[in-house]
């Protein structure tokens, strides 16, 4: 291209020394008009319509250096008009290679976007496939803990919508009237402790009285037992945060009060395995200051004089 302007500058130097008159504006109006045509960014794309705007500037130049004044001017307009539709060919292409190279980088931007939505989806897929592995695992793991603890003796498991109910008589973990774990019972808790260690579930320990004795005395020594058996079992290896306590005293019997099978029924503690966080939680129900008078009140007057008479001999 320098060299195409080279040699018109070198071919205009030599008309104007060999012509005797002034080029004709239409020559001077080709000549700006091819340069500005050879000039443009796009000039590459249209190399076949830039050649032939010079061969007809090159006749026209020709014709002024013949000194055919009229020739060169009616070559020259020639001359200036293709070099004007040159730059308007190479405006369009260069139009044209913008958006072919805007829709390329579109196209690459959509596959480059198309992979990395296909990479996520498989990544998605395999932390999915993950999770469920996982969850098949824990649902093993949950089968077999409920295998080996419905197998100890001396546990009663029942399901609830609570989750997985263990229930132990008071009379086999503590002495009548004690919150410390017997012996035989620490040999029992060890096995529900062993049972449960890979089964993720949260435990829910709750402590149970019959309905002998005041409501604060039987609501603390639930307490007192239920924390002693989550001691138990956190020492024999169930993590801290996994296991909650609490006392429910007399408020939940499961058997009638007025009998000595009752009473020895309602004395136990529940190991529950939580089917959902706190869903094994029973709120402790509002107690009226004449709540025990009024169960004894609803019990046959039998009833009532055997719990009195009994009283002092029955562990709560």
């Amino acid at each position: 291209m320098k060299r195409t302007l080279v040699a018109l500058v070198t071919m205009t130097t030599l008309a104007a020394g060999c012509a005797s008159t002034r080029p004709p504006n239409q020559l001077v109006d080709a000549r700006v008009a091819y340069q500005q045509a050879m000039m443009n960014p796009a000039a590459p794309l249209v190399t076949a319509d830039l050649y032939e705007a010079r061969r007809a500037l090159d006749a026209a130049e020709r014709a002024y250096q013949d000194g055919d004044i009229e020739k060169a001017k009616n070559l020259a307009y020639i001359a200036h008009r293709r070099s004007i539709a040159v730059q308007a060919k190479a405006e369009t292409a260069r139009a044209v290679e913008s958006k072919r190279v805007a829709l390329v980088e579109l196209q690459q931007f959509r596959e480059a976007q198309a992979v990395a939505t296909q990479k996520e989806l498989e990544r998605a897929k395999g932390a999915l496939t993950i999770a469920q592995q996982e969850a098949e695992a824990q649902r093993q793991a949950r089968e077999a803990a409920e295998e080996k603890v419905i197998r100890i003796e001396g546990v009663q498991a029942e399901r609830s919508d609570k989750g997985l109910v263990l229930t132990i008589s008071g009379s086999v973990l503590f002495a009548s009237g004690k919150s410390e774990l017997l012996p035989s019972a620490k040999e029992r808790l060890k096995e529900v402790a062993k049972a449960l260690e890979d089964d993720r579930r949260s435990l829910l320990v709750v402590g149970h009285t019959d309905a002998q004795g005041s409501d604060e005395a039987n609501e603390k020594l639930s307490e007192e037992r239920a924390n002693s058996v989550r001691a138990y079992l956190v020492t024999e290896g169930i993590a801290d945060d996994r296991v909650r306590s609490e006392g429910m005293g007399e408020s939940q019997p499961i058997a009638d009060n007025a009998t000595p099978e009752g009473r020895a029924n309602n004395r136990r503690v529940e190991i529950i395995l939580e089917a959902s966080p706190g869903s094994g939680h029973t709120e402790m129900p509002k107690r009226e200051g004449d709540a025990k008078k009024g169960k004894e009140r609803s019990q046959p007057p039998a009833a009532r004089h055997e719990d009195k008479k009994a009283a002092p001999k029955k562990q709560p």
